[in-house]
């Protein structure tokens, strides 16, 4: 149901503005001075081999303003403002022949020592569903299935009711999320009719699972049979709380009531 991303393109990205010439405007001030070159390596295979591109853009007040492309080697001005700071890095010699080799120096270098780590790591997803009535005044259920903890990105994801699976108008799915650790979580909501004898199930595919899949079943009627039982107990509980302080009161009423008439005809004796 869900690509995360082309896994055919790999993308790195580097932030650094180290060993660039002075720029060559006359700008003035802006409300927002960012001054920042930023690097993207991609990486597609093409058969047997890797075509490796790479694309440093240098932003200036928030805007991209100059662009050096390695399949063209050279600057190229993204706004007027770029054009002469373009004109000039293209005449250093030197910096131009040093900026053309960094796709090999950074991009090449660095896909040989980290492409093995990303195309080698495989986890696989935990699915679980999640049941909310989110509508009061709605008969339907929302039903959450989420897959978390899963890498790499690609991932399908349906939706079944008695094995059949539900049609695409009756589900929504959250953007693919970063864990920030190399892993990914997706979120698949289904708005149903609960109906007795229904059965529902969340079934995920990924390469992680080597050709299985996991099927996580979601039964309304024992939901609501396991509801039916907790509210028994809290009532039980509830009964008791209140029930048995007045059951003490009752007996040490009682206790004393009987302690009295035990005591009434000794002492009357003593009555003239």
């Amino acid at each position: 149901m869900r690509s995360a991303l082309d896994f055919g393109v790999l993308l790195v990205t580097m932030a650094d503005l180290g060993g660039f010439p002075p720029q060559v405007h006359s700008a003035g001030p802006t409300e927002h001075f960012v001054y920042q070159g930023r690097n993207v390596c991609r990486y597609t295979p093409n058969g047997t081999q890797l075509e490796i591109h790479m694309l440093t853009t240098v932003v200036w007040g928030r805007q991209d303003y100059v662009r050096f492309d390695s399949r063209l080697g050279e600057f190229q001005a993204v706004t007027p403002l770029g054009e002469p700071t373009a004109r000039y890095w293209n005449s250093l010699k030197d910096f131009l022949e040093s900026k053309r080799d960094e796709v090999d120096r950074f991009c090449r270098h660095n896909y040989y020592n980290d492409i093995p780590f990303v195309h080698g790591r495989s986890v696989q997803p935990q699915v679980t569903i999640i049941p909310t009535d989110y509508d009061p005044s709605s008969l339907n259920t929302l039903l959450v299935c989420s897959v978390t903890d899963f890498y790499p990105p690609e991932i399908e994801i349906k939706w079944l009711r008695n094995g059949k699976e539900e049609g695409e108008s009756k589900v929504a799915t959250t953007d693919l999320m970063r864990n920030g650790d190399w892993t990914y979580q997706i979120h698949i909501m289904l708005e149903t009719h609960l109906e007795r004898g229904d059965l529902y199930a969340c079934q995920v595919e990924h390469s992680s699972l080597n050709g299985t899949v996991i099927t996580v079943q979601w039964d309304p009627q024992s939901d609501s049979a396991r509801n039916k039982m907790w509210t028994g107990v809290v009532g039980i509980v509830l009964g008791l709380v209140f029930f048995l302080p007045g059951l003490v009161l009752f007996l040490k009423n009682k206790k004393g009531t009987d302690s009295t008439e035990q005591e009434g005809p000794s002492s009357a004796g003593h009555f003239p």
